[in-house]
């Protein structure tokens, strides 16, 4: 068994010693394989080499569709988001452009990086298609009332027309009033001490835990839970009856065998006890 080359590939025919014809037959076919799979790699790069020139020839349509839209929207709207946008509306107009529609590119692809633009900024809002569309309704209805009128018009009476309640028209003003969204690593300047620092290190955590806060509460707990343990067996039973057990001082009275105005006594001869010590210790 031996191998020959046709067309650039290797086959085997037969030879004398079949263990050195064998090997030789395995090295080929891995030869082989290196080369089928690098074979479609100058393509790939010639066709990636094309789209990267085409991009960069059409880019001017990408600069245009966003500098028509970006007059409309608000500043925090970053430009850059648009354009990153637009450009992958390009690209997958390109993959995607059929020449026997007989529709010209440049049409297309403005239709195609729109659609993208207008992706990006459906994620970027926080109000939905409906809220939009019925604020859209809401603020149509208010100008034909003042049309028919003659007169500035209450909410109440938008929301008449409508046939929703004031509570639903007001809800959805709230769903799509405008905001500010700043970001957290956005500098800020205080002063010309501090100088300039990120807005997330001026900002309060209200869900954050104040340690110190903390720290004092669980000393103040042990300090009262001292002072109730050093009151005289009745006081303390009142006490933890009252406020541990819920008791009303007619139960408590009950449980102790005494009268509901004794029971009354001694809870406000143990709260000013306690007041006095727990004011001696913090002095």
């Amino acid at each position: 068994m031996a191998y020959v080359r046709t067309n650039g590939l290797s086959s085997c025919s037969t030879v004398r010693s079949p263990r050195r014809a064998a090997s030789q037959c395995r090295k080929a076919r891995r030869e082989d394989a290196a080369r089928v799979r690098t074979a479609g790699r100058p393509r790939k790069a010639a066709r990636n080499t094309r789209e990267v020139e085409l991009v960069e020839r059409y880019l001017p349509l990408v600069k245009v569709a966003v500098d028509r839209i970006k007059f409309k929207l608000p500043k925090t709207i970053d430009e850059e988001d648009l354009t990153n946008s637009a450009v992958i509306g390009l690209i997958d107009a390109l993959r995607k452009f059929d020449s026997r529609k007989k529709t010209k590119f440049e049409t297309y692809a403005m239709w195609r990086i729109k659609g993208a633009i207008l992706d990006e900024l459906r994620a970027l809002d926080w109000a939905s298609r409906s809220a939009r569309r019925k604020a859209r309704d809401m603020q149509r209805q208010l100008q034909i009332l003042e049309q028919k009128l003659g007169r500035s018009v209450s909410d109440g009476e938008v929301a008449d027309s409508l046939k929703m309640s004031s509570r639903d028209m007001s809800k959805i003003g709230e769903t799509v009033r405008g905001r500010v969204v700043l970001s957290i690593d956005q500098p800020v300047h205080l002063d010309d001490e501090s100088g300039h620092v990120e807005l997330s290190e001026v900002l309060e955590d209200t869900q954050a835990v104040d340690m110190l806060e903390a720290v004092e509460q669980e000393e103040s707990k042990k300090m009262v839970l001292q002072c109730i343990n050093n009151l005289p067996e009745q006081e303390r039973l009142v006490i933890a009856l009252y406020y541990y057990e819920e008791l009303t001082l007619k139960q408590i009275g009950q449980v102790l065998g005494i009268s509901e105005s004794r029971a009354s006594q001694v809870h406000t001869k143990a709260i000013t006890r306690l007041k006095n010590r727990v004011s001696r210790v913090l002095v």
